[in-house]
This record gives structure tokens, C-alpha cells and sequence, in this order.
């Protein structure tokens, strides 16, 4: 038979679109993934430094408290080789993990730069938003610990100082603009009369809004806050409690929400 109509709207054509969508979406996904395995691998790499130098910490202290005799003994400058072996392995490893770190902090960058996360469905997105969130704060945490073990412990040429705080400062920037992008309304207002239209801006209205927060936040001793405001063209005043706190929701597996009601 013969074709008919614009053979560029068929289906094959629709659906080699909608299987690129769905390649792109894969990658978003082997990234974020790739993304949250090497921060597990750092976590490692911070773990085994913390171990090396509580190691070194001992053997060097365990010196320190040898007989006079004794330090000038075969077995003493012996120590003292392996104790300057361990110094240059501390070393070796603190500047490949600080690289790790860097490598991870502009895969994340580039990731989030990238149109890709926001063409991603809407729960795709929230999972992806949420695990990459986890990563950064994760990554925070090894930062912080990086310091504390460059605080017991430094020598001429230590990395971390040099690096760690402009690293940090990198992360916590991805971490606000991931804040950011990561509210959604999860409930629009509508009209209180006709629930399933959009509300059309009128005085005496009452009106229903919700808001979540996709990236979960570890270990809450800080509240956000959010505050409703009408954008001042508008000849409108907005009555009702503007600013609320936002919780967490038994039935959300733990993500934060503030429900706007009767403003």
C-alpha cells in the first residue's frame, strides 16, 4: 500500500523520538549513579587516612618515649624510616583523595549544568535531584573530616589546607543552587468552588497552596522556612500566615513540606 499523510508524524518517528528521551534519561541516571558510587569510595578513602594516621600517631609517640639508650639503636632508625614511609604514603593519599573529591565536586557541576536533569519525568527527577543531594551533603561531611585530620596532623606541602576550603565552597554553592531547583508546588491553588480550575486572582479569595522540597536534608538542627509573597505589580494584599516552617511528612519517606492554607 501506499503511504499517506506526512510520514515524518508516523509512529516509528514518534517513537524514535521518545526512545532518545528515554536514552538521555538513562544517561542522567548512570551519571547520578556514578556520581553517589565514587562518594562511597572517598567515604573509604577519608576512613582509611583517619586509620593510617592514628597509626603513625602511635608509632611516633611510641618514640617519643623510648630510653635514651635506645634511640640510637639499629631498631630506631629503623622506626624512624617507616615512620617517614607512612608520612609519604599519608601524603600520596590525601592528594589522590583531594582529586577524587575535585574529580566528583565537576562531574556534579556539569551534571546539574546540563539541561538534562530538568527534561527528566517528574518522579524520575525527584529521585535524581534527591540522590545527588545526598551526595553533596555526604561529600560536606568528608570535607569537614579532611580538616579535623589536617588540624591533628600537618607537615610542610599538606594538601588540605590548599584545597579543602575552596572545595567546600564549591559544594556548598551546588548544594544552595540544588536547593533552589528543588522546590515544587505539589499543590497549585485552585478555585475553592471549581477544585480542578486554576485560580484566578480576585479580593476575598481563600486559597490552598503546598509546596515540597525534593533534596532531603541530613540530620535537621536548622529550619526552613518559606514565606509566600504576591509579586508587587499586582494590586493584591496576600492575608494569612505568610511565612511557616517547613516539616517532615509521615507518609513522605522523610522529605519536607509546608502547606499554605487559607491565605
Amino acid at each position: 500500500g501506499k503511504f499517506h499523510g506526512n510520514p515524518m508524524h508516523g509512529p516509528l518517528e514518534k517513537s524514535l523520538q521518545s526512545s532518545s528521551v528515554s536514552e538521555r534519561q538513562r544517561n542522567v541516571e548512570h551519571k547520578v549513579a556514578a556520581i553517589k558510587n565514587s562518594v562511597q569510595m572517598t567515604e573509604q578513602d577519608t576512613k582509611y587516612l583517619e586509620d593510617l594516621q592514628d597509626e603513625f600517631d602511635y608509632r611516633y609517640k611510641t618514640i617519643q618515649t623510648m630510653d635514651q639508650g635506645d634511640k640510637n639503636s639499629a631498631l630506631m632508625n629503623q622506626e624512624v624510616l617507616t615512620l617517614q614511609e607512612m608520612l609519604n604514603s599519608l601524603d600520596f593519599k590525601r592528594k589522590a583523595t583531594l582529586s577524587k573529591m575535585t574529580q566528583i565536586v565537576n562531574e556534579t557541576d556539569l551534571l546539574m549544568n546540563s539541561t538534562l536533569v530538568e527534561e527528566l519525568q517528574d518522579w524520575k527527577r525527584r529521585q535524581q535531584v534527591a540522590c545527588i543531594g545526598e551526595s553533596l551533603f555526604q561529600l560536606r561531611r568528608q570535607l569537614e573530616k579532611l580538616e579535623e585530620q589536617s588540624t591533628k596532623m600537618t607537615y610542610e606541602g599538606d594538601p588540605i589546607p590548599l584545597q579543602r576550603t575552596h572545595l567546600l565552597e564549591r559544594v556548598t554553592f551546588l548544594i544552595c543552587t540544588l536547593f533552589k531547583n528543588s522546590f515544587v508546588v505539589e499543590r497549585q491553588p485552585c478555585m475553592p468552588t471549581h477544585p480542578q480550575r486554576p485560580m484566578v486572582l480576585k479580593t476575598l479569595i481563600q486559597f490552598t497552596v503546598k509546596l515540597r522540597l525534593l533534596i532531603k536534608l541530613p540530620e535537621l538542627n536548622y529550619q526552613v522556612k518559606v514565606k509566600a509573597s504576591i509579586d508587587n505589580n499586582r494590586r493584591f494584599v496576600l492575608c494569612g500566615t505568610h511565612v511557616k516552617a517547613m516539616s517532615i511528612e509521615e507518609s513522605s519517606s522523610g522529605s519536607l513540606s509546608v502547606e499554605f492554607r487559607h491565605l
